[in-house]
């Protein structure tokens, strides 16, 4: 795993936790995938994992709706 993506799974989930970051998104390029976390208490929690093509609404941090395809996680 490199390192950037070593931060992005372990570092920054554990400081945003912390600092009480309502949601945490992570986009993997290699997958084209979308991956959704949200504060439950202190810890975050998976809330959806969204695959190429699909499309994802939320509500937390924000009102938002994203479609997942390579185009946008590159």
């Amino acid at each position: 795993m490199s390192t950037t993506r070593t931060v992005d799974r372990v570092l920054k989930p554990v400081l945003y936790e912390r600092a009480g970051v309502p949601a945490y998104w992570m986009l993997d390029a290699e997958e084209a995938t979308l991956t959704v976390f949200e504060l439950d208490g202190d810890r975050y929690v998976e809330r959806a994992v969204v695959t190429e093509g699909k499309v994802f609404e939320a509500e937390v941090p924000f009102p938002v709706r994203v479609e997942v395809n390579r185009s946008v996680v590159r």
